[in-house]
């Protein structure tokens, strides 16, 4: 019986990898599984070495303990203080440890940065880490637990160590870069991969070695006849060599860790330098390479015979420089550095700027001025026809608002995102007509909660279906959304739009719809057994509803019994050995949030932000039978598209995000694509100087493909991401500046502006436009960003990233003139307000049951001038689905107000003198 219990954690391991091979199976990707699973396995094997001698080391302390009294020993307070540093030590690292484990658990690859994600943040973490100590001191007072003790210990660091393969493999694999950093001349690389796998190994070995010499000298001093006596039992002579040997070992880990130590400085801010300023690079640096020496020597001191009086003074020397360092430090910075702060830290300043600029992408940015006229031209309307084309009059929150009253259609659908593209739908324009694409997803939180069952939930209701696509400038004639594509099944309506000149046939080619089950998606779904005998739901058509069966390549097959017994405790689920649905044919399919699902894939990649959905008219060109050709056969044409980041914190000299965004380093390196119905994932790297993604590229081949690989139906519905712009948004607010003088003056930092949304002030945040860039007759897909001067309304800047073609990703930013008054957001809100027509129907209608909503308000380049356009929204406040009412414009003098945006600018040039 007790053989049978001790197997039974190795049929759930065996379980668990079964079904976590079979799920990388049906990618093709077994390969990068087993590479993963082997280098967990080969570092476990490494970490046991450093272990086994530390293992050995103790038996030898213990085997030549003294019987007599005589030999070395501790009494009064040096006994004392060596059994509270011993016990301290012991009780410290041991929580350590098991904190380290439970990091480990929850995300591996934050280990590279352990020490704030341990720190308590709360009352409950503190008490929890107050009856964990208590725990471990009973453990170490207890003699039949404290050998436990070590071996928890032990096998804690085995388990950190090997599930921290990604650290290591990054390190080993990472290429180096033609960039070095400008203070120890350091590879870029070294900071962005290879010293956090240093710096983490160093630290474990520490913590390891520290435990080690202290648990031995805690169970030697802590017995109950030494703490009677209040002396520690005898030392051999054996023992003390022992001793000095491995303190010796623990100097040399620590000198390693002084040495890295130099490396930090370089990414750590000090005043305004984000990096190693005049101070750190002439006091501090020398301190540690100095400190360094001093503990190597202190090392060799211990493991060679030399005079006590020699160790002595290579302590007090290296107390001395400790002392030095905290004493001098601030003293210079007070004398000398403050005096004649920007002539002695511009070079610095110039190095931060520098590095801040690549880390972000800065540095690619095209830059130009640009001074608009006071007044809009019958010219500017001429030459910015193809941006007046595609003006944004429906905002994404709106509009998400209305599709969820007029298309979710049944209790259980949701569309949890809505989101802007462009499709080319007018064969006539060279631009394509913007869009909002929402998908139409199964919610099962929202079924009636006698619906809820487990058939239900994993045989049934298994998949959303459909998706909507508005036009984001028109209306209907009651002042709803206008759509290209709603409704679903059999019911789904495609419309052209004749004022837009768009006919229902390029609607059709364009973005085909075909049977759009949505089996993937953004919101977290069980796991679904398709196909079963019980018939899954399809659509509701009228009062009936459609039935199906899934008919993907997706999926594990569970039809044996060995595969249902393995998922049955993978999901902890033993109803699946009971049911009589499940066929041969029968298929689990698990991770279907698409951004879990990539980062299982590759968890070294930081998937963030809303994936969003696209449909094709043609698919991947693959042979027949291949994952894409079954899924052509059903007619499915949607994928989602999700945003890997590569990160770090250690690029030397580059200004952290904010202060609770530690990245130094952000880019924007893959693509993912996934099947919305099959579930099959492509993964493109979009960055392909990126050193990070190209140390992945190394250690899993295969698994990413290059960005011409991709087809160019998808590359042309690829978005910069808006989390990625706003972060650049932010480092450019200071880094515009190029010049350290102009930089340290602060008197050119730049804001994000606010205005009125909803009643409420915020800030504005970036929008797609499609509009001509300067020198460009045709409009573009951008994402746009006004910028203000800090503390001021007016507008100074615009940030511009391009979408479109081989122009994608180009940040292009546009200086307005210093010296003018260009009106920001803000400004022209305060304008519209003032108009004595605008305000007194906003006072009308804002009043009773009615609610006014004043939208985005967008800034927008036409010909040489700004248009300024703001739509009105009304809603009741029972029902509170919005219509588009009005639209504003305004040219930054006059203001005009009508029910469509051609009406709203004839109002506003008969309102404008002429020029």
């Amino acid at each position: 019986m007790r053989r049978l219990l001790l197997l039974l954690p190795l049929v759930v391991v065996a379980a668990r990898m079964q079904i976590e091979w079979l799920w990388f199976e049906q990618f093709g990707w077994t390969d990068v599984l087993l590479k993963r699973w082997l280098l967990q396995f080969l570092f476990a094997g490494l970490a046991l070495l450093p272990l086994m001698a530390a293992r050995t080391w103790s038996r030898q302390f213990k085997h030549h303990n003294l019987t007599s009294a005589q030999g070395w020993h501790l009494t009064g307070w040096s006994y004392g203080t060596a059994l509270l540093l011993s016990g301290s030590v012991v009780l410290i690292s041991t929580m350590l440890t098991l904190d380290l484990v439970a990091l480990t658990i929850r995300d591996p690859f934050q280990l590279g940065e352990w020490v704030p994600s341990l720190l308590p943040d709360n009352g409950i973490t503190a008490a929890v880490i107050l009856i964990k100590a208590v725990l471990i001191t009973v453990a170490m007072a207890w003699r039949r637990t404290s050998p436990w003790l070590a071996r928890i210990v032990a096998g804690s660091l085995v388990v950190v160590v090997a599930r921290a393969w990604g650290i290591w493999s990054l390190a080993l694999w990472i290429p180096n870069s033609s960039l070095q950093d400008p203070r120890l001349g350091a590879d870029v690389s070294f900071g962005l991969g290879r010293f956090v796998g240093l710096h983490l190994g160093l630290e474990l070995l520490v913590l390891s070695t520290a435990f080690t010499i202290c648990f031995e000298l805690w169970r030697c001093l802590a017995n109950s006849q030494a703490i009677s006596d209040w002396a520690s039992p005898a030392f051999s002579t054996r023992q003390l060599q022992l001793l000095r040997v491995l303190s010796a070992v623990l100097v040399l880990q620590t000198a390693g860790l002084v040495w890295l130590s130099r490396h930090q400085l370089l990414w750590s801010q000090h005043g305004l330098v984000a990096g190693a300023g005049w101070l750190q690079a002439h006091i501090t640096l020398p301190l540690r390479a100095a400190a360094t020496l001093l503990l190597v020597l202190i090392a060799l001191a211990l493991l060679l015979p030399c005079r006590q009086r020699l160790r002595q003074g290579l302590v007090l020397t290296l107390a001395s420089l400790v002392a030095l360092e905290m004493v001098a430090t601030p003293l210079t910075r007070w004398l000398l550095v403050r005096p004649q702060e920007i002539n002695l830290q511009a070079p610095y300043l110039a190095d931060a700027i520098k590095a801040t600029r690549w880390g972000f992408q800065l540095d690619h940015i095209e830059r130009q001025v640009y001074e608009p006229q006071t007044r809009l031209s019958a010219m500017d309307l001429k030459q910015g026809a193809s941006t007046l084309g595609n003006v944004r009059l429906w905002d994404s929150a709106p509009l998400l608002e209305a599709n969820r009253q007029l298309q979710q259609l049944r209790v259980y659908y949701r569309f949890s995102n809505a989101a802007v593209d462009r499709y080319p739908l007018n064969q006539d324009s060279d631009s394509a007509q913007q869009v909002i694409v929402s998908a139409r997803e199964l919610d099962q939180s929202a079924l009636p909660r006698r619906s809820r069952t487990w058939q239900n939930r994993h045989f049934i209701f298994t998949h959303g279906y459909g998706f909507t696509v508005s036009p984001v400038n028109e209306r209907s004639n009651d002042g709803l959304p206008s759509y290209f594509i709603s409704d679903l099944g059999t019911e789904t309506r495609i419309k052209g739009n004749e004022a837009l000149g768009i006919d229902q046939s390029e609607v059709r080619d364009a973005i085909p719809v075909g049977d759009a089950a949505l089996y993937y998606g953004m919101l977290p779904s069980p796991y679904a057994v398709a196909p079963t005998e019980i018939p899954e739901f399809d659509y509701p058509e009228g009062d009936l509803n459609v039935e199906t069966h899934y008919r993907g390549s997706g999926g594990i097959p569970i039809g044996s019994w060995l595969q249902r017994c393995a998922a049955a405790v993978y999901l902890h689920e033993p109803r699946l050995l009971t049911t009589k649905a499940i066929s041969a044919d029968s298929k689990i399919l698990i991770r279907r949030e698409v951004r879990s699902r990539v980062s299982a894939i590759a968890p070294f990649i930081d998937f963030r932000g809303d994936p969003y959905l696209i449909s094709i008219p043609e698919t991947y060109p693959e042979s027949a039978g291949t994952i894409e050709a079954r899924s052509a056969q059903r007619q499915q044409h949607q994928y989602w598209v999700v945003e890997g980041y590569t990160h770090s914190s250690t690029l030397a000299y580059s200004a952290a995000v904010s202060s609770d965004d530690s990245d130094r380093y952000l880019r924007n390196s893959v693509k993912a694509i996934v099947d919305a119905y099959n579930g099959s994932v492509h993964l493109y790297i979009s960055e392909k100087d990126d050193p990070i993604v190209n140390g992945w590229d190394v250690a899993f081949p295969g698994l990413f493909e290059s960005m011409q690989s991709m087809p160019q139906l998808v590359r042309d519905h690829l978005r910069v991401p808006e989390d990625f712009f706003n972060v650049q948004v932010n480092q450019l607010k200071r880094y515009h500046v190029e010049d350290p003088r102009i930089f340290y003056s602060g008197d050119d930092v730049w804001q994000v502006p606010s205005e009125i949304y909803g009643g409420e002030k915020v800030n504005v945040e970036p929008y797609h436009v499609t509009a001509q860039v300067q020198g460009n007759d045709n409009s573009e897909f951008l994402l746009l960003q006004p910028l203000t001067p800090l503390a001021r309304p007016n507008l100074t800047a615009w940030l511009a990233a391009r979408n479109d073609g081989e122009h994608y990703g180009e940040l292009e930013l546009i200086d307005f003139p210093k010296d003018k008054n260009i009106l920001g957001p803000e400004q022209v809100q305060a304008l519209i307000h003032q108009d004595p027509e605008v305000s007194k129907v906003f006072g009308l209608w804002d009043q009773g049951d009615l609610e006014l909503v004043q939208g985005n308000l967008l800034v927008l380049p036409l010909g040489d001038g700004l248009l300024y356009v703001e739509p009105v929204y009304l809603r009741t406040s029972k029902v509170g689905l919005p219509s588009l009412a009005r639209i504003v414009v305004s040219d930054g003098r006059s203001i005009a107000m009508d029910q469509s945006l051609s009406l709203a600018l004839e109002q506003l040039m008969k309102k404008a003198p002429p020029v």
